[in-house]
């Protein structure tokens, strides 16, 4: 009897061993109590220079400006109804007084149910072609359409934006040529917030540079044919379709291959890049059919806005110090960070400067909010 009581004690002392071995105690993220931070004026001018005083070290410290697109109040911020401004290039070729019946128009809906030719003339479409600029018939070259101002669909959850191209059958000329590119679509808040649309997906703050450039890839182009459906062809060229796919065929899934090119249902190659064009064929072609085609882009929600992101990282997990980031480590000082009041800030005004500092552990995170009240005289 006593020797089993010995054998279970030893196993228990061993599966207590174990179990010790496979599990780790988690650590607690170190504390963040008494964190503060002071500037060393509470008003500048622009061009001055902040110094801002850490006392304590943290795993991360986060500044946010209080200027747009760095405020720490919309650093969660995702929506918002603003200013939804359209641009883009159009190119008109092919054209004479023959033709003068062909034209291209800019539409939008917000009621789209699905993307085939019933779908398209069953939604209700708002014609906003007389709000954009376009080549006359003696123009060369692409012409900018001007901004477009579409904020008046931004109480939908999302719109369609299409360019309707009718042609007509004339025994005397081709159809028009028209082409399309650059285009790009914005929401811009009362504070300044400046939000591109078709873009990809937000891993930064503002940026002038790349802001306001067109990605085509991101846009989601696709074709429709409701008139003078072109069946394809692997002798001669395919004409009258838009050259971008039909929805949900791209250059790289679509089953259509001519001649080594990925191709839409109509033959026509597909493009990856701007300008995008409706051909109806060479102006050695007279009494082409009627035709009706569009070039619709995927929905965009118009309220969508980029959340503001941190000026800078003071201090990463690794102690990678910002720029402006001076250690101290003494007289219960732990650094300086010293920020510049540029040109984007607003004489005048007065900014909440927000520090975020943080630890933290597997299991747990510790934060501390630092507001700051400074003002640009």
């Amino acid at each position: 009897m006593n020797k089993h009581k010995i054998t279970f004690a030893a196993l228990i002392l061993v599966t207590a061993a174990l179990f010790n071995v496979g599990c780790k105690k988690l650590v607690d993220a170190k504390s963040i109590s008494g964190f503060d931070i002071t500037a060393d004026k509470q008003a500048y001018n622009i061009g001055d220079t902040v110094v801002f005083t850490i006392n304590k070290e943290a795993d991360v410290i986060l500044f946010y400006s209080g200027n747009a697109g760095f405020n720490y109040a919309n650093a969660n911020r995702n929506s918002g109804a603003g200013t939804n401004i359209l641009k883009f290039q159009s190119s008109l070729s092919q054209a004479s007084k023959t033709n003068m019946g062909d034209t291209i128009l800019l539409k939008i809906s917000t009621d789209l149910k699905g993307h085939d030719s019933a779908s398209i003339a069953n939604a209700t479409w708002t014609d906003m072609t007389g709000f954009a600029k376009w080549p006359a018939i003696t123009t060369t070259g692409f012409v900018n359409s001007g901004a477009v101002d579409i904020s008046q669909f931004n109480n939908a959850d999302s719109v369609y934006i299409a360019f309707q191209v009718l042609g007509k059958q004339n025994a005397a000329a081709q159809q028009r040529k028209w082409q399309i590119q650059n285009l790009t679509l914005s929401n811009t808040l009362s504070d300044g917030t400046f939000t591109p649309l078709f873009t990809a997906p937000f891993t930064s703050g503002t940026n002038l540079t790349t802001d306001t450039l067109p990605f085509f890839q991101f846009v989601g182009w696709y074709e429709v044919n409701m008139k003078n459906n072109p069946e394809f062809s692997f002798i001669t060229n395919n004409y009258n379709a838009w050259n971008v796919g039909d929805y949900g065929i791209n250059n790289v899934n679509t089953p259509l291959v001519i001649n080594n090119k990925a191709c839409n249902t109509s033959g026509v190659s597909i493009q990856t890049a701007y300008p995008l064009t409706f051909d109806p064929g060479p102006t050695s072609i007279k009494n082409n059919p009627d035709n009706e085609d569009w070039l619709i882009t995927s929905p965009v929600n118009l309220k969508l806005v980029r959340h503001d992101f941190p000026t800078a990282v003071v201090k990463n997990y690794v102690n990678t110090p910002s720029k402006g980031m001076k250690y101290i480590r003494s007289n219960n000082v732990y650094a300086t960070y010293s920020f510049p009041v540029d040109a984007s800030f607003v004489s005048g005004k007065t900014y909440d400067m927000v520090f975020v500092a943080q630890n933290t552990s597997d299991n747990q995170k510790n934060e501390a909010v630092k507001h700051l009240s400074i003002k640009i005289n």
